[in-house]
């Protein structure tokens, strides 16, 4: 979710000159805080140089496969008791 906002921030910047890929990589800084912020601040220079980089080192790095398929998995899984509400459950 928060890198569909993001993406819509700056697609509704335009700059002279700068495409959408420059753009995003020099604002998702300003996105993110406390651990994310350190994460992406720790990176060495020029470890990154493009959008589609920057993105799926923060997916590995904050939404892993193993914890994707776990949150996935809660949710298809998901059962109600007899003894509650679909409010509780």
């Amino acid at each position: 979710m928060h890198l569909s906002v993001f993406l819509e921030v700056c697609d509704a910047l335009k700059i002279n000159g700068a495409s959408t890929d420059a753009i995003c990589l020099r604002l998702f800084s300003f996105s993110l805080r406390d651990k994310a912020r350190a994460w992406l601040h720790s990176l060495p220079l020029g470890t990154i140089s493009m959008w589609d980089e920057l993105t799926k080192a923060f997916l590995a790095r904050f939404f892993p496969p193993n914890k994707t398929a776990s949150l996935r998995n809660q949710i298809t899984s998901f059962s109600q008791r007899e003894d509650e509400t679909l409010y509780e459950a």
